[in-house]
């Protein structure tokens, strides 16, 4: 069985790194050596022997005590609550895990609260339970059901698709190359078969490295699995110069080479998305001090509806609805791309009118002149004339030898 730490917060979060991960598999085996002496109350064993962790210096001692580390403390406790078969009361952790008896009361509360706090942001299911009818008395315990993960189980498309990722992953050609063959190497005894990730050979592909800075994609997925507010210096297309935003970030995403954030921005008041790339400043949390969420994602939010920005949408001007005839030739193909977004009817001749919601003026003349003599700007008016001035520029530049725009 595996523990319930997610992938996202094992990679994201400072205190569940790639380290603390490792630490823990490394413990593993440990912890097991402790369970029956924790189900029956009984001295744990400690560090220090042939017992002591990878790593560990042996027993240490402060002020002639046994001093046992945090890892060690936090596995114990894990140990304890997951094999109990009734809610374990605050006495009873006390007595039986190292570490907690060398506090006073008060001490060893605060710092109980403290691991419990940092077992749940790990996705640990630490449980509070009534241990008598009325409800006077409670106790701690982790369900096993809760804790442990089903059992792997692919469909022949998805092996086939881990099998071409491994193949691209195997060469170090993406990014995130070596995290990504690591992940499935582990994955390649559910998969099937002798080892089937195992004789796969680099793609002769190569991929451009990310715009973005690993650390800003980084800590916006830590915000965004932790569901914390940051704040950033966001430059937005066609502006001068950034400015401060702060984001409640409720999800990322990528399409066409570049990465997305959608979250609540506080400045605008209303959903937003914004290019990572963009981000000028460092992503830092608002609230750092507090453990927990900042936010609730709202109930009927799904990324998927907001993954597909059209570039005419994208960016920060102010929204315009603007109505484009489309020629019998495309319009029944800009119908099949675009009719379950936007309004979209026919006409007598076959033609079609569709309207679009428009935010940057530039990409939207842009899309429109894509079709050529087959598309025409109806409204409003402002719109219509900014694709003629797009036309007569183009028109001057090829008269003076140069493709020029107004």
């Amino acid at each position: 069985m595996v523990p319930r730490l997610s992938a996202a917060e094992l990679s994201s979060s400072p205190r569940t790194s790639r380290a603390v991960f490792v630490e823990l598999i490394h413990t593993f085996l440990y912890s097991r050596a402790c369970i029956s002496a924790a189900v029956r109350n009984m001295p744990m064993l400690a560090s220090g022997g042939d017992k002591s962790l990878p790593g560990e210096s042996g027993e240490k001692r402060v002020g002639g005590r046994s001093a046992v580390s945090k890892l060690e403390r936090l596995m114990n406790l894990i140990a304890m609550l997951l094999e109990a078969r009734r809610p374990v009361t605050l006495e009873q952790i006390r007595n039986s895990i190292p570490g907690y008896q060398q506090e006073s009361a008060a001490s060893f509360k605060r710092m109980f609260e403290r691991d419990k706090s940092e077992l749940r942001e790990m996705g640990i299911p630490i449980r509070v339970e009534p241990l008598d009818a009325f409800g006077e008395e409670t106790g701690y315990r982790i369900p096993k059901e809760d804790y442990y993960l089903p059992e792997v189980d692919f469909t022949p498309e998805e092996k086939v698709a881990l099998l071409l990722v491994h193949r691209f992953a195997s060469g170090g050609l993406i990014p995130l190359s070596r995290e990504a063959s690591s992940a499935l190497l582990k994955l390649s005894p559910d998969l099937g078969g002798a080892n089937p990730l195992g004789g796969a050979r680099p793609v002769p592909v190569r991929f451009d490295h990310p715009a973005e800075a690993l650390e800003k994609l980084g800590a916006f997925w830590e915000a965004s699995v932790r569901r914390k507010t940051v704040r950033f210096a966001y430059r937005s297309l066609g502006s001068s110069k950034p400015r401060e935003r702060l984001v409640d970030p409720y999800g990322m995403y990528f399409d066409r080479g570049a990465w997305y954030v959608v979250g609540h921005c506080h400045l605008r008041g209303e959903m937003r998305i914004f290019r990572v790339s963009r981000v000028e400043s460092d992503v830092v949390l608002e609230h750092p001090e507090n453990p927990g969420p900042d936010f609730e994602r709202p109930p009927d939010f799904r990324l998927s509806d907001h993954s597909r920005v059209l570039p005419w949408e994208f960016e920060e001007g102010a929204p315009q609805e603007a109505e484009v005839r489309l020629s019998p030739r495309i319009a029944w193909w800009v119908e099949r791309d675009l009719g379950d977004i936007y309004p979209f009817r026919y006409l007598e001749d076959g033609s079609g009118v569709i309207r679009v919601t428009v935010r940057n003026e530039e990409a939207f003349c842009n899309w429109v002149l894509s079709f050529a003599e087959d598309a025409e700007v109806l409204s409003p008016p402002g719109l219509r004339e900014a694709v003629r001035r797009r036309l007569r520029g183009i028109l001057r530049g090829l008269e003076g030898g140069r493709d020029v725009r107004s």
